[in-house]
């Protein structure tokens, strides 16, 4: 009997030694995506606008490996100030476009340096990106959109502090593209685009390429201030900045400063 009361007080002390040494989180976010957007295969015009930013996401951490998950998207729409360059601005009705933007992304880093109130973390992570924009102005461009599929190298810095008493977390986040697949429109600006025996759906994929640091220059600051509140859950105060642009068939630039609160809720 003491055999069997030992066993289960170790087995006991085991499972708490590694709940403690990991962590669960899943995150729901909500805040506001202030977006910069010029394709030059439609219009030379710049659109700009904030569209509602939301995001789902899972995190892990284990003493020497971190692991998060993350479905992020925005809806919302872009203006622009012009319509035709070198006129009167005010002759003209403002255009408008509809932008749907959403982000899949993976990774899983590893404790590359710590000190007591530090971290570095560096691995590899892996993303798609699909960024529709449909404005019925465009005609038979109406619907343009960028597709990609990323392998990207990630390092984060975390640094723990204290403010007014409390616990806090800050975490600086940077990734850049390594490898990845591309694919854009081939149709906009030409009359005759549409293929009636095949339909739009058949024609999304016929511009692809293969992307990388070189060609798609695509630069992604994700930061976060953290602080813990009842029930060991936390909430994170999150500033992110990206910025990519492609050239094929013609230059497209996208710039965005995202701000948003996510709530995260502790799992076992």
């Amino acid at each position: 009997m003491k055999k069997i009361i030992i066993v289960l007080v170790l087995l006991l002390g085991f499972q708490s030694l590694k709940a403690q040494e990991k962590e669960g989180y899943w995150g729901l976010a909500i805040g506001l995506r202030s977006q910069t957007f010029q394709d030059q295969l439609i219009t030379q015009s710049r659109y700009s606008g904030a569209p509602i930013y939301f995001m789902l996401n899972h995190e892990r951490q284990k003493p020497k490996k971190f692991s998060s998950f993350q479905f992020e998207g925005s809806v919302g729409p872009l203006k622009t100030k012009e319509f035709e360059l070198g006129k009167n601005l005010g002759r003209y009705q403002q255009p408008q476009i509809t932008s749907y933007w959403n982000e899949i992304t993976y990774s899983s880093l590893f404790l590359f340096k710590s000190s007591e109130k530090s971290s570095w973390w560096i691995g590899p992570s892996v993303s798609n990106l699909i960024h529709v924009r449909f404005s019925p102005r465009w005609d038979n461009s109406s619907i343009n959109y960028d597709f990609s599929g990323n392998l990207q190298a990630e390092v984060r810095y975390r640094q723990s502090f204290e403010l007014f008493g409390k616990k806090m977390k800050g975490n600086i986040g940077l990734k850049l593209p390594l490898i990845g697949y591309m694919t854009r429109p081939i149709f906009a600006g030409v009359p005759d685009f549409l293929d009636q025996e095949r339909g739009f759906e058949n024609q999304l994929f016929e511009n692809t390429s293969l992307s990388w640091l070189g060609n798609f220059p695509r630069i992604q600051f994700d930061n976060f201030v953290e602080f813990p509140i009842a029930g060991g859950n936390k909430i994170q105060v999150i500033y992110n900045w990206e910025y990519y642009s492609f050239q094929s068939p013609n230059p497209v630039q996208t710039a965005a400063h995202t701000f948003g609160i996510n709530f995260l809720m502790r799992t076992k």
